[in-house]
């Protein structure tokens, strides 16, 4: 597959004008158009949409999407109001089916690949290699997780904003205009208000114009360059401030969790380079580093035998891949997970690490034979994708292989249990609540839901010992507090009911049960 001098093989077929956009069109609508028809999985697309929909399905509500939290809960730790704004337009469109939901996250990973194969043009690759890893970005396994789950989006319109800022500040680097520089820094505020990461975006700029292409910028023009950029962010921070009235948790907390959590790295890795050990819901304690052990030796060899690797690139694509993926092993509370979605990013810096190997970068992409051997690589990850996708059809289908790939997870115990108690079989459902309990005696919502179910069966004081077991755990939970109320409310006690729903409804004003029962209190129960 290395390129030849004087070779005679006729290009497969032409890639000028917009002919790669409609073969990445037409591939990620091949590979995930089913997705489209797929449904909720229960976990955060069941928050962010259903409990959240008198919010999101009321556009003028937009003020507050910018002004809460994405959950808008009292937890307050993630500002991604961009995220809710996409879910607000859906809504809009299809109400609360996940059909038009899904539809968009497919729609988005095709801009996604787009924007890729259009930022290899722009570091100076050929239309055949650029093609080829932007389909590679575009059927990779272990993104799947971005297009068949809801959710997933929120990671694929951070890449969309941050190559769009990329590819503005290339087209700055190139021939400095105040309209490529306006468009770096408002791209880059669409990505601070889509996800947190993406503040290591002027850092990978630096890199850029200090030790890839030193002369494609002036001092005057790094100077505007930082000076926006730090505008950009500290204007941010601001909103955030605003929105959450905090900036940060604890920095030395956060340091030693990235520090316990690092050998993650070895299992995105692995995923990369040898998808093999895919996972709906990964925790570290249940994947398997092997993988990531084989790979990153091979890897290694593979680059230094190549003869026209350059070493600036392989600089720029090692700290794309690192500022934009360790950031997530950060998890100050409850067992870290390490979601495939969150390798969407930074698989990106891994194609330019991966474009310097020569039988890669140094092909000839218009001979056939390098389609041939390319081609059949795709066509495997895609048929892996193609499986792995169809574990987010719905919401059993994904806790269950959660469950089996993940047995250590209490969250994903307590999650399957919800999804046995939504399919009527209660009995199941609280043996895994109590798997969870056994796994971490702490884990939020689980006697909450052992609790209801208790209710159904008419075990009030039961149940209100479960009610009053979480609120130890996780005080100030609404649906606890709304719980409790019912337990007494159903044992003739509406004073104690009233209380207790007014509670809820002070932890949580949007919780329209609570506010239902203030106001109906003397109904009888239906």
């Amino acid at each position: 597959m290395i390129k030849r001098t004087g070779s005679q093989e006729r290009q497969p077929f032409a890639l000028s004008g917009l002919l790669p956009y409609l073969i990445i069109i037409i591939f990620g609508l091949a590979l995930y158009g089913r997705t489209a028809f797929f449904g909720f999985t229960f976990l955060d697309d069941s928050a962010l949409i259903l409990d959240n929909y008198p919010v999101i399905s009321d556009l003028r509500n937009v003020g507050t999407v910018f002004s809460s939290d994405v959950f808008f809960s009292e937890d307050k730790s993630y500002y991604r109001p961009l995220l809710n704004v996409s879910l607000m337009l859906d809504a809009a469109l299809g109400g609360a089916e996940p059909t038009v939901f899904h539809l968009t996250n497919i729609l988005l990973h095709i801009i996604a690949a787009c924007l890729v194969f259009l930022m290899f043009l722009k570091l100076g690759r050929s239309r055949g290699l650029s093609l080829f890893l932007s389909l590679l970005f575009l059927v990779h396994p272990v993104l799947s997780q971005a297009v068949a789950w809801i959710p997933g989006r929120n990671d694929v319109l951070l890449a969309i904003f941050v190559l769009s800022a990329w590819i503005s500040f290339l087209n700055f680097s190139e021939r400095p205009r105040l309209s490529t520089y306006l468009g770096y820094l408002f791209f880059f505020w669409l990505a601070l208000l889509t996800k947190e990461s993406a503040l290591f975006l002027p850092a990978v700029v630096i890199i850029y114009f200090l030790w890839v292409q030193p002369a494609r910028v002036n001092r005057p023009d790094r100077w505007l360059l930082a000076i926006g950029s730090v505008a950009v962010a500290f204007f941010w921070l601001l909103m955030r401030r605003f929105a959450l009235g905090q900036l940060g948790g604890d920095s030395l907390a956060a340091v030693a969790s990235l520090g316990a959590n690092i050998s993650a790295l070895l299992v995105y890795i692995g995923k990369i380079l040898l998808p093999v050990d895919l996972k709906s819901f990964p925790v570290l304690e249940d994947s398997r580093l092997i993988y990531g052990l084989i790979a990153l030796p091979v890897l290694a060899i593979c680059l230094w035998l190549s003869r026209h690797k350059r070493w600036p690139f392989l600089l720029l694509g090692v700290v794309w891949f690192l500022l934009f993926l360790l950031p997530s092993f950060i998890r100050l509370s409850g067992l870290p997970d390490f979601l495939e979605h969150r390798a969407y990013l930074p698989l990106i810096g891994f194609l330019i690490v991966m474009a310097e190997i020569d039988f890669i970068g140094a092909a000839d992409w218009n001979a056939r034979r390098a389609w041939l051997a390319g081609g059949a690589a795709l066509v495997l990850l895609a048929g892996i994708s193609f499986w792995h996708a169809g574990i987010f059809r719905e919401r059993l289908a994904f806790w269950e292989a959660a469950a089996a790939g993940s047995p250590h997870s209490p969250l994903v115990q307590r999650n399957l249990g919800a999804m046995y108690y939504l399919q009527g079989e209660p009995s199941k459902a609280e043996e895994h609540y109590r798997l969870a309990l056994d796994l971490n005696p702490r884990e939020e919502m689980a006697h909450n839901n052992i609790g209801v179910i208790y209710l159904d069966q008419k075990k009030y004081e039961e149940a209100a010992a479960e009610f009053r077991q979480e609120l130890e755990v996780n005080p100030g939970y609404d649906r606890a507090l709304f719980n409790l109320g019912e337990s007494y409310f159903r044992r003739g006690q509406t004073d104690e009911a009233r209380r207790f729903w007014q509670a809820a409804l002070s932890a949580n004003p949007y919780n329209q049960e609570a506010y239902r029962r203030l106001l109906n209190r003397e109904n009888p129960i239906q």
